[in-house]
């Protein structure tokens, strides 16, 4: 516990407060973040908000949408999960993360009420977001999920338009052991009268949020129903595809990020975009182009098929669940016949088995490795389940000497892929961008 005294706490000290709520664990309740917001005047209320939420695909679909309504010239909060390199990610205005200063100022706002409630960490986080957009005065904010739906700690918002990426089995010791019950969960973000866009395709999903809608008196958007598109271009950096989305025609768009999922999002992104349209504002059509190629740019997305270094060739994804794993394989078809090697690390809460059992099919060099974080598969995990699926792979016990030995099996035509687990790519991130051209040195 920090001791204020009146005076301002420094960013260091925020970072270690909000870290440290950590020991709280995850709430599924929704009375801490509604207790947290009357603290601060409820200003969430004020928000004019598109609300996501999904297994995979969440984030892209969030950056998407908060890319064209940037381009369009609107003042676009974007709120994500989880970072990779900084808090300060999580909570951006127009793509800039928040200042460090103005999150340690949040922090000590909040600090008194988030210690008499003994708020999570996630809940202090999504109460300081909703101030920093009310206070900056967005036009709108495109806010994702953390976990589920229904109870997040973000669904005390009356949203334009409710969007769901994607369903798969993730998180089941919290949310369900099946598809059904997680997008029950999930569906939970779908409000009285407002639509909702959902990217599902199997009857028994797509009949739960029929359900949800109709008890909601809210339209539900099927993506496949309402759009229709071609992949017409398909690399690791980039897609292009032609769309007919609500039946209006976009031929030659290009999503600045790489594989066919991303397509899929992009999908997702434009059925939301035109349900935005409807609430009193023209989403105009060259800013849905400008927006999709320039997503990097405008919101700093990373970690999605993203290319860290052309020589030696590195690429990093946060793909961490076996649909997410499955989707960058896809994507790395341009790679036929390319040696490629595999660095991985992964949360011990995940279905590692599966992840590696697909990546095994493409690798045949594999460079395991633990984290530096409590959940983290260790050493001797990681040996057990080698051991148990029969792969023939060195287990490290950080991820400096796991980076080492990958890329010095990197050269030439071969590929390094880094996936598994956002904190790997927080770990291996600083390394490569410090020491790519002499990585001897790490």
């Amino acid at each position: 516990m920090f001791d204020l005294k009146g005076n301002k706490l420094k960013p260091e000290e925020a970072n270690s407060f909000l870290y440290s709520l950590e020991r709280f664990g995850m709430k599924m309740d929704l009375q801490n973040i509604r207790s947290l917001m009357e603290y601060s005047g409820n200003q969430h209320r004020g928000l004019r908000a598109v609300h996501v939420a999904g297994t995979n695909g969440k984030g892209s679909t969030c950056a998407a949408i908060a890319s064209v309504l940037t381009s369009m010239g609107y003042r676009t909060g974007l709120y994500t999960s989880p970072h990779i390199l900084s808090l300060t990610e999580r909570i951006r205005i127009d793509g800039r993360q928040i200042a460090e200063a103005d999150l340690a100022g949040l922090t000590e706002f909040f600090e008194p009420k988030i210690v008499e409630l003994k708020a999570t960490y996630f809940e202090a986080l999504t109460a300081i977001m909703f101030k920093h957009f009310s206070d900056n005065r967005v036009d709108y904010a495109v806010i994702e999920t953390g976990l589920g739906g229904r109870l997040d700690a973000t669904n005390i918002i009356d949203p334009i338009v409710s969007v769901v990426t994607g369903i798969g089995l993730d998180h089941t010791e919290l949310l369900g052991t099946t598809v059904e019950q997680i997008a029950s969960e999930k569906a939970g973000i779908i409000k009285r009268d407002r639509p909702a866009v959902i990217n599902v395709n199997q009857e028994s999903v797509r009949n739960v949020f029929k359900r949800v809608a109709s008890e909601s008196n809210s339209a539900v958007y099927f993506v496949d129903d309402v759009s229709h598109y071609i992949v017409t271009g398909n690399g690791v950096e980039s897609s292009s595809f032609d769309a007919r989305v609500f039946g209006i025609d976009y031929p030659g768009l290009k999503i600045g990020l790489g594989g066919k999922h991303q397509v899929k999002n992009a999908a997702t992104a434009l059925s939301a975009l035109h349900l935005i349209g409807n609430s009193g504002i023209k989403i105009e059509r060259d800013a849905i182009y400008k927006g999709f190629e320039e997503i990097r740019r405008n919101t700093g997305i990373r970690g999605r098929l993203e290319v860290i270094s052309h020589d030696p060739l590195v690429v990093l994804d946060v793909g961490h669940n076996p649909d997410g794993i499955q989707a960058v394989l896809e994507s790395l078809s341009e790679f036929e016949g390319r040696p490629g090697t595999l660095l991985f690390a992964a949360m011990r809460d995940k279905d590692v088995k599966s992840m590696l059992s697909i990546l095994r099919e493409r690798f045949a060099n594999i460079i395991l490795t633990q984290l530096q974080v409590g959940r983290s598969l260790n050493v001797a995990e990681l040996n057990k389940l080698a051991d148990d699926i029969k792969l023939k792979a060195p287990v490290f016990g950080n991820s400096t000497d796991a980076l080492r030995a990958a890329l010095n099996q990197t050269s030439g035509d071969s590929f390094l892929l880094i996936s598994g687990s956002h904190y790997l790519a927080g770990e291996t991130l600083p390394l490569m961008e410090k020491t790519v051209f002499d990585f001897e040195s790490l």
